[in-house]
C-alpha cells in the first residue's frame, strides 16, 4: 500500500473501509462541499464506498486519504485521476473535510507531496488542477507550491444561482521544487 508522509500528515490509498458516517456527512455539509462536484447528489456511505471501489479500480485513478500523523485520525481525501499515461499529465483534487483542520497549512502539504508523488512515481510531466474563482483558498495553495494559471474559464459552474468562472492551473515535471 503507497503511503506519504508530511511533516503533519499520512497520505495512504484510501479503502472502503475508510468511509465512515463521519466522511459522509463532510460530503452533504454545506461548507465542506461547496467547490465540491459531489454537491449536487445526497451523499451516503454506500454512495462514498462504491466511489472508493470505482476509483481504486481504475488504473488512472490514485485516491489517497489524508490521515492526521499525530492521532491516525482521516480528515479528508485526495485524488490524482484522469491521469493519461500516452501525454504523462493528470488532475489533482482534494478536499479537507474535518473543519477543524482548515487554515493549518495542511492542504500545501497535501498538494506538495501528491504533485511529488506524481512526478516522481508515476512519471508525469504534468499535473494540473482547477478550482473556482472565488475559491481563493485553494488557489493560493497551488501558487505557492508552484503552478501556474494556466487558463480562466469564464461562467463555467453554477452554485447558489450564480455562475462562477473556474481557474485551471498546471506546474510542469522540470518546474517543480520540493
Amino acid at each position: 500500500m503507497n503511503k506519504i508522509e508530511t511533516v503533519d500528515l499520512v497520505l495512504r490509498e484510501l479503502v472502503e473501509d475508510d468511509a465512515t458516517n463521519e466522511y459522509v456527512d463532510w460530503l452533504n455539509d454545506k461548507d465542506v462541499n461547496r467547490y465540491l462536484e459531489t454537491r449536487h447528489v445526497l451523499q451516503t456511505l454506500q454512495s462514498c464506498r462504491d466511489f472508493i471501489s470505482s476509483c481504486n479500480a481504475d488504473p488512472g485513478s490514485y485516491l489517497f486519504g489524508i490521515f492526521l500523523k499525530s492521532n491516525g485520525r482521516h480528515i479528508g481525501n485526495v485524488k490524482i485521476g484522469f491521469v493519461n499515461k500516452i501525454y504523462a499529465r493528470g488532475q489533482l483534487s482534494l478536499f479537507i473535510g474535518d473543519k477543524d483542520c482548515w487554515d493549518k497549512g495542511y492542504a500545501t502539504q497535501v498538494v506538495r507531496a501528491m504533485t511529488s508523488y506524481a512526478i516522481e512515481n508515476l512519471k508525469l510531466k504534468k499535473v494540473e488542477a482547477g478550482c473556482y474563482e472565488d475559491n481563493l483558498g485553494s488557489l493560493r495553495v497551488f501558487l505557492k507550491v508552484g503552478y501556474v494559471v494556466e487558463g480562466f474559464m469564464r461562467s463555467h459552474v453554477e452554485r447558489d444561482s450564480k455562475r462562477l468562472g473556474c481557474f485551471w492551473l498546471g506546474i510542469l515535471a522540470d518546474e517543480f521544487q520540493q
